[in-house]
């Protein structure tokens, strides 16, 4: 009707909006799995078993427990930042996105259990192998995600280069193996030791990344 404005519920305005509902659900949607999952974590921190009152087996009980929370937290802080670099590169969502999040997110709500087991059984190379493994797997299926929606469906950011796409998809694939190798090569680690390795591996691997970026074009939000 003459001098009414065009109404939101056109096509290309409802495609729109559904597009920028099904972005926004799913970000938040990753951030409280991703924030449940940390919080999970500081709850599976028990009371040492035996304890007598004394510094000695209070440490003694609580050190392999503490290890395995640092530990953890800084896998899905990491994997956390991953996500959120990748989402900010992705201009849209679809079903495959979507259900590959979906995977993602399943295999972080893992890690809370995961990380109970390794606190218990860490001079156990199988529980090592296992957590080592999900670790995997989640840097496996967070590529897969990232490959789908910079390389095949075209999601991403044209400001991505294509070398730029094909670096992180690299980095997210080969880092979680690495952290495999870490876990499964030290049969006893003293306590501390690997949140510490973790820790300067993050520090140097975000020097060398952003190094990286920045000589293949990469814009300061793609870091």
């Amino acid at each position: 009707m003459a001098g009414q404005p065009e109404s939101l519920d056109s096509d290309e305005g409802l495609q729109r909006r559904r597009h920028r509902h099904w972005y926004d659900r799913l970000m938040m949607l990753a951030d409280g799995v991703f924030a449940i999952a940390i919080t999970f974590l500081a709850a599976e921190v028990a009371k040492p078993v035996g304890w007598t009152g004394d510094w000695a087996s209070l440490w003694s009980g609580l050190a392999p427990q503490l290890d395995a929370y640092a530990m953890s937290f800084l896998v899905i802080s990491i994997f956390w930042l991953a996500h959120r670099r990748f989402m900010a590169m992705i201009l849209t969502v679809d079903a495959p996105v979507t259900v590959l999040t979906l995977v993602v997110l399943g295999l972080i709500a893992l890690l809370p259990t995961a990380t109970r087991l390794i606190s218990v059984y860490s001079p156990y190379p199988i529980a090592r192998l296992v957590y080592g493994v999900l670790v995997v797997s989640i840097g496996a299926a967070l590529g897969v995600m990232w490959g789908y929606a910079a390389l095949i469906a075209k999601l991403v950011s044209p400001e991505v280069g294509g070398a730029l796409r094909w670096f992180l998809l690299l980095l997210i694939v080969l880092t979680p193996p690495l952290f495999l190798v870490l876990t499964m090569a030290i049969p006893a680690p003293p306590h501390g030791a690997i949140p510490l390795a973790l820790v300067a591996l993050f520090l140097i691997g975000w020097r060398m990344r952003l190094w990286t970026i920045r000589r293949l074009g990469g814009k300061p939000w793609t870091g």
